[in-house]
């Protein structure tokens, strides 16, 4: 089975976070980022998932948020961001076994269910598929991974991940939420 080895980083809250929110793959409302953290909101302690968007007004982003956004079951709170953008935050405390997995990357040690979650999310994109799989059944992967690598099988049985930890740094959310002022009018 052919895999590929990734050099540059992979967004890992996209990819182990995303898919359970249960918006179809290919949806033409995509965000323009994700995070595990943000910067002086939340750390990976308060099991959070932030997924950034650009707002619009139309009538498709409209339904979208409503639908899969605002009325996700993990949906726990919005912000206006100083660009201009929106930060939906997602409460992912019900899930703090796998939370912890990823954080920590153990991709497979995820619950089977997680991981069937995720799989089905990328299962009719074959290039990103293989790569998916391979992170959460990493065992199956081990021979390709280390001929690619030019390890030995039992260095890739003894590592067991195929996937490398989550950049903390690159999934922080650094952008600020927007402080909204009202100025008191005195209608004396």
């Amino acid at each position: 089975m052919k895999i590929e080895v990734q050099s540059d980083y992979i967004q890992k809250s996209r990819i182990f976070f995303y898919p359970l929110l249960g918006i179809r793959r290919g949806s033409s409302v995509t965000p323009v980022s994700t995070h595990m953290t943000w910067e002086n909101m939340f750390t990976v302690q308060d099991y959070r998932f932030i997924a950034v968007y650009h707002l619009r007004d139309d009538q498709a982003f409209k339904q979208f948020e409503e639908k899969h956004l605002l009325g996700n079951r993990y949906f726990d709170a919005f912000y206006e961001l100083e660009n201009g953008d929106g930060a939906y935050v997602f409460d992912f405390r019900d899930e703090v076994k796998n939370y912890k997995c990823i954080v920590n990357g153990k991709y497979s040690r995820l619950e089977p269910e997680y991981k069937a979650r995720i799989s089905s999310f990328f299962k009719n994109h074959h290039r990103h598929h293989n790569s998916i799989s391979s992170y959460l059944y990493p065992e199956k992967f081990h021979e390709a991974y280390a001929k690619d690598l030019l390890v030995t099988v039992s260095l890739m049985k003894k590592v067991v991940e195929t996937c490398s930890l989550p950049d903390l740094k690159q999934e922080n959310l650094e952008i600020q939420k927007k402080v909204v002022t009202f100025t008191a009018v005195n209608h004396l």
